[in-house]
């Protein structure tokens, strides 16, 4: 079978930056600045790549890939997005940081490619499987955090990352090393090659970048709990009924798709449906299990949601868009919102960043920013509209964010959902707190045809019918929580009544 992976060219030449004695290596790595992680992803990644374009023996190329993984490991999880944001970062610093992490995989994967490749074309014979399959397992499980790297931080997938994931998965089926298993070290319980190819390929199908942040990690996580339940069978047809079926082509970059959405048969090279109608069943009984009001809080709930899509798709945008061409100022996060209003009724100049309008709805816009949104922005952010272009003065707008897509260095774009009412900035406490801390909030107008006045306060304030003081200026007013009507990063907007 031909094997399609892209791997760097290698050279004889000796690079004498390349540490290839494993002892001086292992104390290396062990020597990394722990508290500056850029600075240690710079290094790794840099000491990687040559390592790549350097032409070894396979045996000696994965004892050094061995001393690596532990420590990819661990920069791997330093960029998780909560965790950047929480340190003291510059936005370049950001950055680099995640540009270097999907290096990292990409080095790593390529680095086990390199000795799959090599074996393969040595033979596979009895003794050796278990080696190969162990060597495809950590090429494919690379290519499979470099995936949820990307949709951790609203990317597009790496450029040919499902053909390799495509080639991985059917060159160790076809050896027989498709269940080869590893435990993860955060776990007892050992996760098979299959089972990280199948979470990878569901993953791809739940609309990444529409997702809340942290949720693509949930997600994989659930999928691979719910892997021994699913199957992935030759084939291009599939019966009347293809709920949770999904056309794979092997030889193909394409991601699965959903049958539901497809004619039988499909066309492709290698055509094969993944089964996961059975572990979607799984998701369904663990929800019914549970009580109602617990239900909304469980990652199956959203995968069954994005998994079974409705055969008929509806427009989510609700009304025509129109072509703009627009540039606005915008104010990212509630509290900046609330300060940059302020600022603004005091005769104050405040900083704003400055975004295209591609287009508008009635209900939102879909807006280009020149740079990436990589840790900045994340679904379900509040921004607001504090300057227009086209107008000398205008009412501030607040927008919900619906979807990001962060095209790396070509900038982002986002789609964004309008909230009715001109926001006027508030201060909440809530009697009885123990530090008697005042929030800062938005105050939103009734919308009309019988809606309730709104305020948008930070998560913690919420509470159904908690007693809140609201203060406007020096007046104070007693207001308790009604309906909660929206929620999005951090904040609940929702309806309240007078009288605390």
């Amino acid at each position: 079978m031909a094997l399609l992976l892209g791997t760097p060219e290698q050279h004889e030449l000796k690079d004498p930056t390349l540490e290839l004695d494993e002892r001086r290596l292992q104390s290396w790595l062990a020597g990394l600045p722990v508290l500056n992680p850029v600075e240690s992803l710079r290094l790794v990644v840099n000491a990687l790549e040559p390592l790549n374009e350097q032409r070894l023996a396979f045996d000696k190329r994965l004892r050094l890939l061995g001393l690596y993984r532990l420590t990819a490991r661990r920069l791997y999880e330093t960029a998780e997005p909560l965790r950047l944001r929480q340190q003291p970062l510059s936005r370049q610093q950001r950055q680099d940081t995640i540009d270097h992490v999907e290096r990292l995989c990409l080095a790593m994967a390529n680095g086990f490619k390199i000795v799959v490749k090599e074996l393969y074309a040595a033979g596979v014979h009895g003794k050796d499987a278990a080696r190969f399959g162990r060597v495809v397992y950590w090429a494919l499980q690379q290519l499979a955090a470099c995936l949820l790297h990307s949709y951790r931080f609203y990317r597009p997938e790496p450029p040919y990352v499902f053909l390799e994931l495509n080639q991985l998965y059917r060159l160790a089926r076809h050896h027989g090393v498709h269940n080869h298993a590893e435990a993860d070290e955060h776990s007892e319980t050992k996760t098979t090659l299959a089972a990280v190819y199948q979470a990878s390929c569901l993953l791809a199908l739940t609309d990444p970048f529409s997702i809340e942040e942290g949720q693509a990690d949930r997600y994989f996580r659930s999928l691979l709990h719910y892997a021994a339940d699913i199957r992935i069978v030759p084939g291009n047809s599939w019966p009347d009924r293809p709920e949770g079926l999904y056309f794979i082509d092997l030889q193909s970059d394409s991601r699965p798709r959903h049958c539901v959405l497809l004619d039988s048969p499909a066309a492709g090279d290698d055509p094969h449906i993944l089964d996961a109608r059975s572990a979607l069943q799984q998701m369904h009984n663990a929800l019914a299990a549970l009580p109602a009001d617990r239900r909304r809080q469980r990652t199956e709930t959203g995968l069954l949601k994005e998994l079974l899509p409705e055969v008929t798709p509806q427009d989510k945008r609700g009304s025509e868009r129109r072509p703009d061409g627009r540039w606005i100022d915008v104010v990212v996060g509630l509290e900046p919102v609330c300060d940059w209003i302020n600022a603004f009724r005091r005769g104050e100049q405040a900083a704003a960043r400055r975004w295209s309008v591609k287009d508008v709805s009635e209900q939102g816009y879909r807006l280009a920013w020149d740079e990436s949104a990589a840790s900045l922005l994340q679904v379900g952010d509040l921004v607001c509209v504090v300057a227009d272009s086209d107008q000398d003065r205008q009412d501030f707008q607040l927008l919900l964010v619906r979807w990001v897509c962060d095209e790396r260095d070509q900038g982002t774009q986002l789609g964004v959902e309008k909230l009715q009412g001109v926001p006027n900035p508030v201060r909440i406490v809530i009697p009885g707190d123990a530090d008697a801390s005042t929030h800062p909030a938005l105050f939103l107008p009734s919308g009309g045809r019988g809606s309730l006045a709104r305020l948008l306060a930070p998560s913690e304030v919420y509470e159904e019918n908690r007693a809140l003081r609201v203060y406007v200026g020096e007046r104070e007013i007693a207001v308790r929580c009604g309906v909660r009507v929206a929620q999005g990063a951090g904040f609940d907007c929702f309806e309240f009544l007078a009288g605390g």
